[in-house]
């Protein structure tokens, strides 16, 4: 990208945000009790049809250009952890993303999930979590509403669950736990847009989270900023009831926000994102402290402007 064209793309990226061209691309109906970002849009399904096979599986992520999941995917280590192969697809899709660390930790068998299958998940509405029959603390399904669905759509929700303290965390883990999963689907459309115009249940979930992030700014400014109580919405033209000026401010969980120990594990994925000298505090913990520092330092490194620019026009927010 010459001078002139990252000029123009920082101009177009600050301009305020516009409604989608493409309601359809993001939720409508309500979805296990949550609204969607636009009731206007037309109904939600997720994607018919069976889980893909091994074969097909690796296909669907090098018809993507994904190759480096793809070679990930065959990894015999990450086989006998993750057996099924859309669960292991959407793992393998983390390869090159902000969360790769999360896929090496989970092939080598560090960290609080060893195990991923697909399956019935505890939560239906979630897109990875424990299995509903309980049991091994360490196991994690990919919901099995979603068999049909692009694995690459699972990467984001595994980013989350791969770091998530489980059944009780509180708001500052979700909220920062969502906005790296969001970085995650941001990064992956930057790269392979078609994703974003999949049309599915899946697909308009995961634009909906990534929206909400690229429109968490200053006004005039092209940089995403959790924190930007002054931002000009979230969602334009959107659902009321979900508007937010900024990431920080969506209720993930309800009652009073508070804080938790983050595992040794997140220090590497804010690496990724942070802009270089950044300090990354030692010990983590979830907390308003860590927002400040995702909002003040996060790096280009991750999402140059040209990705970005992707992905804004992959999703429809620019005229």
């Amino acid at each position: 990208m010459s001078a002139e064209e990252a000029d123009d793309g920082a101009v177009c990226l600050a301009a305020p945000p516009i409604v989608p061209v493409d309601i359809d691309r993001f939720t409508s109906n309500e979805l296990f009790g949550e609204p969607g970002i636009y009731p206007d849009g037309s109904p939600m399904a997720p994607a018919a049809g069976d889980a893909p096979d091994e074969p097909r599986a690796r296909a669907m992520l090098v018809d993507l250009g994904l190759h480096d999941a793809a070679r990930a995917f065959d990894d015999p280590v990450l086989v006998a952890r993750a057996p099924d192969p859309v669960a292991r697809a959407g793992l393998a899709a983390l390869a090159g993303t902000i969360s790769e660390s999360l896929l090496v930790d989970f092939a080598a068998g560090r960290g609080r999930v060893q195990h991923l299958t697909l399956g019935v998940t505890a939560g239906p509405g979630r897109v990875v979590g424990p299995p509903a029959n309980g049991g091994d603390v360490a196991a994690r399904v990919v919901n099995d509403r979603y068999r049909a669905e692009h694995p690459a759509l699972f990467a984001a929700s595994l980013a989350h669950d791969l770091l998530w303290s489980g059944v009780g965390a509180g708001q500052y883990e979700e909220c920062i736990l969502h906005a790296l999963g969001a970085m995650v689907h941001v990064q992956l459309i930057g790269r392979v847009p078609q994703l974003a115009s999949l049309g599915t249940e899946l697909a308009r979930r995961q634009n909906s989270l990534a929206v909400t992030l690229l429109n968490s700014r200053h006004p005039g400014s092209a940089d995403i900023s959790l924190i930007a109580p002054d931002g000009p919405g979230t969602i334009p033209g959107g659902s009321p009831r979900m508007q937010t000026p900024d990431f920080w401010s969506i209720p993930f969980v309800p009652g009073r926000p508070r804080g938790g120990d983050a595992p040794s594990a997140l220090a590497p994925v804010l690496r990724a994102v942070l802009a270089p000298g950044a300090a990354i505090p030692s010990p983590l913990r979830w907390s308003p402290e860590l927002g400040d520092l995702l909002s003040a330092h996060l790096g280009r490194v991750w999402l140059p402007l040209d990705a970005q620019l992707v992905a804004v026009r992959a999703l429809g927010l620019v005229a």
